[in-house]
């Protein structure tokens, strides 16, 4: 009986099953993770170019300045001196002013009156038109002359070229043929170096008598001119300086006039303050007033050496620190320099403060370079 061939048993496919969810939840996981790197570097794209980052702040280097005048001027050597002068200006202004009640009188002396005639009608004025006419007609006439000299007697003067110039004609003419035919006559190269030197001597000798010549006809042109025109000149000269003298007499005159009319004013002036003022107080205050203006002048002088010092210095720290302004503060005002009659500015301050919100302050910088003056 025929063996019957043994059934295989059917594969199972739940044994697939565990492996297959595997795979599944490996590939979950893998598209998680690609998500997330996705969105995080959207996001940093997002932000790193479609959000527009917070500007960086700028340092903006200062172009203008500020320093204290005060304390600048107070560095410099001289500011003690400046103060000395100041103390006694107000001395002297207390004093004036403590003595207010005395007004001086005014004082009416009329100013001596002072002839036009003599200043507008002086000599020089008067003799000016003829003494130059008369010198430029005689330039004319010197001119002349020496064109008319010249015309009647150059022929004479060029006679006596073409006879110097036949002198030496004959030697030069010789000298130039021996050097042009110096091959044919076989001569030696020290026979014509010495033909050469010779015939260049010769014409220097020539040129140098012709220029004698010239110089001498140019001076027998300027003798002839001068024997002619020498009185004429003379005696416009002669009127030149007499002019010129009358000039400067005249002058003295009305210098001397003008001074004995002031001296006669001032001595009337003089009087009558002292008529007015027979105990001499307002003399007294008229000198005090003199010495005021007199210390002003020499605040104000050494005030402007001070300030010219520290402007010095300022511009060597605007170049150093590449400042296109240096402001100081206190400064004066605009309107201090407008006229004091103008009713708005009367009372104006001299100096005001200044400010600077972006400006670099330097006083200290300045008082060390003031202080090395």
């Amino acid at each position: 009986m025929a063996e019957q061939p043994e059934k295989q048993p059917e594969e199972q496919p739940a044994a697939a099953s565990p492996e297959r969810g595997s795979r599944r939840r490996r590939f979950l996981a893998g598209g998680l993770v690609a998500a997330v790197l996705l969105a995080l570097t959207g996001g940093w794209l997002y932000h790193h170019f479609l959000v527009p980052a917070p500007p960086a702040a700028v340092v903006v280097s200062a172009e203008a300045a500020l320093l204290n005048l005060q304390d600048v001027m107070a560095a410099h050597p001289r500011y003690a001196e400046l103060q000395q002068l100041r103390e006694e200006a107000k001395s002297l202004r207390l004093s004036l002013e403590a003595a207010a009640d005395l007004e001086p009188p005014e004082l009416t002396v009329e100013p001596p009156e002072v002839e036009s005639k003599p200043f507008d009608d002086s000599v020089w004025q008067k003799n000016a038109q003829a003494v130059i006419g008369e010198r430029v007609a005689l330039a004319r006439e010197q001119k002349q002359l020496r064109e008319k000299y010249r015309k009647e007697h150059e022929a004479e003067y060029l006679a006596r070229r073409d006879a110097l110039d036949e002198e030496y004609r004959n030697t030069i003419l010789n000298l130039q043929l021996k050097l042009d035919n110096a091959e044919v006559m076989n001569l030696s190269q020290a026979n014509v170096d010495s033909l050469q030197q010779e015939l260049t001597a010769v014409k220097k000798e020539r040129g140098h008598r012709q220029w004698q010549m010239y110089q001498a006809w140019q001076q027998e042109i300027g003798s002839y001119v001068q024997s002619v025109m020498g009185p004429k000149i003379e005696v416009w000269q002669a009127k030149a300086q007499q002019a010129k003298a009358q000039q400067q007499a005249a002058a003295l005159a009305r210098q001397s006039e003008a001074q004995k009319r002031d001296t006669a004013a001032m001595s009337e002036q003089l009087n009558q303050l002292h008529a007015a003022d027979p105990s001499g107080k307002l003399q007294e205050q008229l000198q005090k007033q003199q010495a005021l203006q007199a210390k002003q002048d020499e605040i104000n002088a050494l005030e402007a050496h001070i300030l010219n010092d520290i402007a010095g210095r300022a511009a060597k720290l605007a170049i150093l620190h590449h400042y296109t302004l240096i402001l100081a503060t206190p400064s004066r005002s605009i309107a201090s320099y407008l006229p004091a009659v103008i009713p708005t500015v009367e009372n104006q301050e001299r100096y005001t403060d200044v400010t600077g919100v972006t400006t670099d302050d330097i006083t200290d910088e300045m008082v060390t370079e003031i202080q090395s003056l």
